[in-house]
């Protein structure tokens, strides 16, 4: 490629990135609304949005030549039709998925967006990208079958009323508030998700969404500690062996990008936990790692090392972060059982969420 042509190419590049971020913008802006379980006109408003915004990334991919980036961006389309065609609550099933789709596009073209030379990255980009898919396909699977079982289960004739159920959660949290013990506050995050689901005129709280909602966060607490377990190790292994290798060259560059796509697949099980501390440390790991691959900013072997060694303190505290929320737990299962009365069968998944 001679140097008009590889200006040519960086400008359009640039100007993908620049479009591409907006578009996911405004797709993240109406998949926020779109849980607050809007009316039914405004919510079909806002798939159409969404909708119009992946078919402008997918087409924009293709005419600059990242097919992966569309093909991801692509993935999400069938999600939106299953939300739009699903009646009986199961949507809440597929909001996980688009947020780890929208996530895993957003980190790829920010990465484009910051890269001097934009097209020595596209390569990387297209294959960490086709990684993402893969993981993103079993997503998509698994929301898809969790929203049949909903579909195909006969309605549960358990229910309260939302006004009793609010007051007990309320009050169990303001019993938190007065308490020195530390809590990740989730009668708060129970609350939110019970009105995402709710139907806008539903006064009653029904059982099998509650049923559905803890088994999710369990879900998550677990999916969220084991990320944690097996991709800091490896980015903790990454680190280390940068401290031996020639900086700049194809093989530094190449770790370098592999523990950026490690802290990229970490970033939605911390933020589906609200693990605050957490996501703050990634984002500070993610900087460092950028501006040593694409700004050559040069770290120093003992400053290597320092990052590394938080690792451990990292899975340390992401198994606080759950082991916290275990008198909570306690709490908010004695709740819903004198709510819902002895017959509440809440199910437990919390078998492999203890210390390894």
């Amino acid at each position: 490629m001679n140097s008009i042509e590889g200006e040519f190419h960086e400008e359009v590049l640039r100007l993908f990135a620049l479009e591409a971020l907006e578009w996911i913008r405004q797709i993240q802006a109406a998949l926020l609304e779109l849980e607050d379980a809007p009316a039914t006109e405004r919510a079909h408003n806002l798939c159409e949005i969404i909708l119009r915004n992946i078919t402008n990334l997918k087409g924009s991919a293709a005419t600059v030549d990242l097919p992966s980036i569309g093909n991801l961006a692509f993935m999400l389309v069938p999600l939106l039709q299953h939300m739009q065609k699903d009646q009986r609550g199961a949507t809440s099933d597929y909001y996980g998925p688009l947020r780890q789709g929208l996530g895993a596009l957003s980190s790829v073209i920010q990465v484009l967006a910051m890269a001097e030379t934009k097209g020595l990255v596209v390569e990387d980009l297209e294959n960490i990208t086709r990684r993402q898919a893969d993981a993103l396909q079993s997503a998509v699977t698994k929301a898809r079958n969790m929203a049949l079982i909903v579909e195909h289960s006969p309605p549960s004739t358990q229910s309260v009323e939302t006004a009793q159920f609010v007051t007990a959660l309320l009050r169990l949290n303001r019993a938190r508030t007065h308490t020195s013990a530390p809590g990740r506050n989730l009668a708060e995050l129970v609350l939110r998700k019970v009105h995402a689901v709710q139907e806008v005129d539903s006064s009653t709280v029904m059982a099998a969404s509650l049923n559905h909602i803890m088994q999710e966060l369990r879900d998550g607490d677990e999916r969220f500690l084991e990320e944690i377990r097996h991709r800091s190790l490896t980015i903790e292994k990454i680190l280390r062996e940068l401290k031996t290798d020639p900086s700049y060259t194809i093989g530094h560059q190449r770790k370098i990008r592999e523990a950026l796509r490690e802290v990229t697949r970490l970033y939605p099980c911390a933020i589906g936990v609200e693990a605050a501390e957490i996501i703050q440390f990634l984002h500070g790991l993610e900087t460092f790692l950028i501006d040593l691959l694409y700004k050559q900013v040069a770290a120093p072997a003992l400053r290597i090392e320092a990052v590394a060694s938080r690792f451990v303190a990292l899975r340390a505290m992401a198994q606080e972060w759950v082991d916290v929320g275990r008198p909570e737990w306690t709490e908010l299962e004695r709740i819903f059982t004198d709510l819902f009365g002895p017959g509440f069968d809440l199910k437990k998944s919390t078998s492999s969420l203890t210390a390894r």
